[in-house]
């Protein structure tokens, strides 16, 4: 998920930056509102941090002219000082939210959690497919997932089942097994190539070796996870792939739905 930081303080913007990208957001500059905008138009940002004064075209006009490029871009607004007039003006242009300056990192990062799990509001939950031939294992796994996260979890048992159903739906994230008898995981991983759309897949395999790893990743896999697994670090990695791609939705919490 890209994040756009806008402000005529180079320091704010490299302070924002430095944040996210530790986290895993791809993070963009702007040092005043026409760079922004042409940033905005060409790199499609999700999230704007956007200070509201600065030299020549201040944010409120920046915040405008955002929202009449993409009106779903939440846009952050930045502040020293609380301005209830500016703010009010701000909200009738569609701001979502306001920081005040000097801010703390955590407080930045808990506004961007807030506006993703807004969006993952907004779109249908992840789908992820499990596909391996052990049943404990499949049925271990979808257990975990789906008491953590809001999500539609696939079972299949075989290779060839995988294939057949990455070619009828689509998913967010595959657990694929590598060993299987018949249709492998690498010819699972080798069907990626010939799909519409690009899942992410993780192999997770008792195979702990560097060999392996580098071998799947090369046919097309985007992570490698060998067996036995933490669990607390597999919770962890499902949450920041899940914030990437905008479907965040802890179980139970208040931006579940429920």
């Amino acid at each position: 998920m890209k994040i756009l930081t806008v402000d005529d303080e180079i320091g704010i913007c490299e302070q924002i930056k430095d944040t996210f990208s530790k986290t895993g957001y791809e993070v963009l500059m702007a040092l005043n509102g026409k760079e922004a905008l042409s940033i905005v138009r060409k790199e499609k940002p999700k999230i704007v941090f956007l200070d509201i004064r600065m030299e020549g075209m201040d944010g409120l006009e920046v915040l405008r002219q955002i929202k009449e490029v993409d009106p779903s871009i939440k846009v952050i607004m930045l502040s020293i000082a609380d301005d209830p007039d500016t703010q009010n003006k701000a909200k009738l242009l569609g701001a979502s939210g306001f920081v005040r300056k000097p801010f703390f990192d955590r407080g930045l990062i808990d506004e961007v959690i807030m506006k993703v799990n807004q969006m993952a509001k907004e779109r249908e939950p992840a789908r992820m497919l499990i596909v391996d031939d052990e049943e404990g294992i499949r049925a271990s796994l979808k257990d975990f997932l789906t008491k953590r996260f809001e999500c539609d979890v696939v079972e299949a048992a075989n290779g060839q089942q995988a294939i057949d159903l990455l070619r009828k739906e689509k998913f967010d994230l595959l657990f694929l097994d590598i060993r299987m008898p018949g249709i492998s995981g690498m010819d699972v991983i080798k069907e990626k190539k010939k799909l519409d759309y690009k899942p992410a897949i993780w192999v997770i395999t008792h195979f702990d070796s560097e060999e392996v790893a580098h071998k799947v990743i090369k046919e097309g896999a985007d992570d490698y996870i060998p067996k036995p697994f933490s669990l607390r670090l597999l919770d962890k990695k499902i949450r920041n792939f899940l914030v990437s791609i905008g479907k965040y939705k802890p179980k139970g919490s208040a931006d579940s739905g429920k």
